[in-house]
């Protein structure tokens, strides 16, 4: 009896270490690193709380398509008119020179901008005021310009509507400067005002998905986004970067003719190539994209790549999570709002 166990247990053993060996079982997949040279486009997020939240439900769309990268410059109290806007400028014009020519970018500001600012010579203006106005938007051109010098295609987001009137009301003038100078630079504006809203034209702080099950849209700060929501506007961020068409590419220097060359039929222009539909990712996991109106989990997964470039843990910038208010509402000149965003 004992010799009939041996024999079959043996056996059994046998077996199975034969089919270990025709099919190992692999350690859990680790993300890759992105590589220094990816072949496809890259997409790179810039801003504070808000645009982190964007940059979370463009990983969540984008995270099955590994063609190109999904760059994460978005940073926790970033501002145009935060003391330390000099340092946040230089490690922006390093970070943009990096990414080199053509691909997009995707800008939101805001959040920590409803405060007074001073200019390079240290002369302070209050939030509104025509000499704060003139900084701020001079600021706002530095960014646009610098990515246009780069033949970068660039989205920038417009604020949403504010649960607090007061801050609503700065929102909407901040909107528009971003919305004018974006139009200077041949941007591509996208305005959240008009969205996301209730049947009185009001701040909505649920929405009903295509399951018709209610669903939280806006984090309870009034400010932010959840989760859910910033994939929904990550899906709009999509529509208007295939719509913006592929990234212009640096024009090739021509050598000067004696003679000009005739003139070419005049034929009508042909579309811009759209953005493929598998732009940019920052993980080879073959998990398909959400729709833009299903469940929503938590924005930022745990297994976020290693190898986003920003040494910030992901998930610390994110608006959702933040679920911090404004803080300060800056009438003093350079306040810094107590919970940065």
């Amino acid at each position: 009896m004992n010799r009939r166990f041996v024999i079959v247990f043996s056996a059994f053993f046998g077996l199975t270490a034969a089919i270990a060996r025709a099919e190992p079982v692999a350690p859990p997949a680790a993300i890759p690193q992105t590589p220094a040279t990816p072949a496809g486009v890259t997409i790179s997020v810039y801003g504070d709380s808000l645009a982190d939240g964007v940059w979370s439900g463009l990983y969540e769309r984008l995270k099955s398509q590994p063609q190109t990268r999904l760059m994460r410059h978005s940073q926790l109290g970033a501002g145009l008119t935060r003391p330390d806007y000099a340092s946040w400028q230089a490690e922006t014009a390093r970070q943009i020179d990096e990414a080199g020519e053509g691909g997009y970018a995707v800008i939101m500001f805001g959040a920590n901008d409803m405060q007074g600012v001073r200019d390079e010579n240290r002369k302070g203006y209050l939030f509104k005021s025509p000499g704060w106005t003139n900084v701020y938007t001079q600021r706002i051109d530095w960014l646009l310009q610098t990515l246009k010098e780069h033949h970068v295609t660039t989205v920038w987001v417009g604020l949403p509507v504010m649960r607090k009137p007061e801050t609503n009301d700065d929102a909407k003038f901040m909107t528009g400067l971003y919305e004018t100078e974006a139009g200077k630079y041949g941007a591509v504006f996208l305005p959240l005002y008009q969205d996301y809203l209730d049947a009185d034209g009001n701040f909505m702080a649920r929405v009903d998905d295509s399951r018709q099950k209610s669903q939280q849209l806006r984090s309870d700060d009034g400010i932010h986004f959840t989760g859910y929501g910033y994939q929904l506007v990550a899906g709009k961020v999509l529509t208007r970067l295939q719509l913006a068409g592929a990234p212009a590419a640096k024009p090739a220097v021509k050598a000067a003719s004696a003679t000009p060359p005739a003139p070419a039929p005049v034929a009508s222009a042909p579309a811009p190539a759209p953005v493929p539909a598998n732009v940019p990712a920052v993980t080879p996991a073959a998990v398909t994209s959400t729709p833009s109106d299903a469940p929503i989990a938590k924005p930022m997964p745990a297994d976020l790549p290693a190898s986003q470039p920003m040494s910030q843990q992901p998930g610390a910038a994110t608006g959702a999570a933040a679920g911090s208010s404004i803080g300060s509402r800056g009438r003093v000149l350079m306040a810094t709002p107590a919970r940065q965003l």
